[in-house]
């Protein structure tokens, strides 16, 4: 039985005016590739808009009508598309200031009219498969934020426990603070813009919530630990614990200009300044 490739074809936007151009590129590509034409600007636009990230190159014409090939460019840079979207520009216009243009819009190449077959198809498996490769380390490296925010998050939790453990409580305590941190924080991020919270800023500071309680480790056990009501003077030992958080973190000269850091900093030194 004759094994199916199940393997997506790549697809490849051909956008010139003239249809002879689009029917000679589409067939010195072969059937290997998806084909989808455009036979101007926004007519380009659109199907960039319909598809997205479903188009792995355009094949791009300058001189074309309603919209030429250098607006298509801009519109593809307002829309951050030509970061995941290569560009190779294809036209007969030869001037340096052309290409140049061409360029700095960021295409990825540019290819001079009259072409040649093996030229177009060598440039296209150029460009597709370094783009491909890009791509594959984008996502490798996503992939390891991911697993060392993971650690970090889990390192926290472990840290944060164990002065809980010390304490005499089961832990529910960090977990609780942390969501009751995040919930009040995208609240506050809805009803204001005042602080400008974005979701990673969010996250950062319900994590270093967390450690709110880390000073509790400078605290003598039998005060930490103590079953009865403080004496005053016990009182004053135990109210210690927020300055003594504090001052671990900001001796962490190597660390302490983390953002996390520095959020985990203003937390243990004010969360019972009220």
């Amino acid at each position: 039985m004759k094994k199916t490739d199940k393997k997506r074809q790549q697809t490849i936007l051909i956008v010139d005016d003239s249809e002879i151009n689009r029917s000679l590129l589409a067939d010195m590509l072969g059937n290997e590739f998806t084909i989808l034409e455009a036979e101007d600007g926004t007519q380009a636009v659109a199907t960039l808009q319909q598809e997205g990230s479903g188009i792995d190159l355009v094949l791009l014409d300058i001189v074309m009508p309603k919209m030429d090939g250098f607006e298509v460019l801009a519109v593809m840079n307002r829309n951050n598309w030509i970061k995941d979207i290569p560009v190779i520009m294809i036209s007969s216009e030869t001037s340096p200031s052309c290409i140049e243009r061409a360029y700095e819009l960021g295409v990825t190449d540019f290819i001079n009219r009259p072409f040649d077959v093996w030229i177009v198809r060598r440039r296209v498996m150029n460009t597709l498969m370094l783009s491909s490769k890009q791509k594959k380390l984008v996502g490798m490296v996503t992939d390891q934020i991911f697993e060392r925010e993971k650690m970090s998050n889990l390192m926290i939790t472990i840290l944060s426990h164990i002065v809980e453990f010390r304490n005499g409580e089961s832990g529910m305590h960090v977990l609780h603070i942390r969501t009751i941190s995040e919930l009040l924080l995208k609240s506050l991020a809805l009803k204001t813009d005042k602080y400008g919270l974005t979701q990673a800023d969010i996250s950062l500071i319900s994590t270093a919530s967390a450690l709110h309680d880390i000073g509790k480790i400078g605290i003598p056990d039998h005060i930490l630990n103590k079953p009865g009501k403080f004496t005053p003077e016990e009182y004053e030992i135990m109210k210690t614990h927020s300055e003594i958080g504090a001052s671990m973190l900001n001796d962490l000269d190597f660390i302490k200009d983390e953002k996390l850091v520095k959020y985990a900093y203003e937390i243990c030194r004010h969360h019972h300044e009220r």
